[in-house]
């Protein structure tokens, strides 16, 4: 496992580089534009709470954890065969989604963290392994064009190969954990921390 890592060191961290980075200035702009409505969502929670009412609506529990799983695989499977356009698609997809956790997070952290954060780090590290996974399909498609020779570069390439089907095996692991946490845990621990 070791030499995995030191093998994909370099992929796993320009694609976390480039996530946090795009997220966490999706983050910033959020704030800014936000103003004086930051913590909207969880100032009104505590509203309803004093006034005796209470809310959750999480249409990701009637979605069912298969389907969301099922999502998610294909969304990040969407990366990995991005790496077949030399990681374009892959990149751009990364960076939507980057894009897409870090805008809620500067509108108002802790409802955001309470509800996305207990499944997101899982989901966001196999969004980054899918984007590693892909410039490691890309490295090995420069190489077959640049020598005009798959079958030989196949060959050589066998640890490369095997690297790619772990990743993807990885993901699709983190992506069930992160299905089954989302749609049974995180309702409960929204109640536990808001306190209704």
């Amino acid at each position: 496992m070791k030499e995995f890592f030191k093998r994909n060191k370099k992929v796993l961290l320009i694609s976390l580089a480039l996530f946090l980075t795009v997220a966490v200035v999706s983050a910033v702009a959020s704030f800014i534009l936000i103003g004086n409505k930051y913590g909207m969502i969880s100032g009104t929670i505590y509203q309803m709470k004093a006034n005796g009412t209470s809310f959750y609506n999480n249409n990701v529990t009637k979605t069912g954890t298969i389907n969301l799983f099922l999502h998610n695989v294909v969304s990040d499977l969407i990366v990995i065969i991005g790496g077949l356009f030399f990681s374009i698609i892959s990149v751009l997809a990364i960076i939507y989604n980057a894009i897409l956790i870090g805008t809620p997070f500067g509108a108002d952290f802790t409802y955001y963290a309470v509800t996305i954060l207990p499944h997101g780090i899982i989901e966001y590290a196999a969004a980054v392994i899918s984007l590693a996974c892909a410039f490691n399909i890309t490295k090995i498609e420069v190489e077959m064009i640049r020598k005009r020779n798959v079958r030989d570069i196949l060959k050589e390439r066998r640890r490369e190969l095997k690297d790619i089907l772990i990743m993807i095996v990885v993901v699709v692991v983190l992506l069930a954990i992160a299905a089954v946490i989302e749609c049974n845990l995180v309702e409960p621990i929204f109640y536990w921390f808001f306190g209704i």
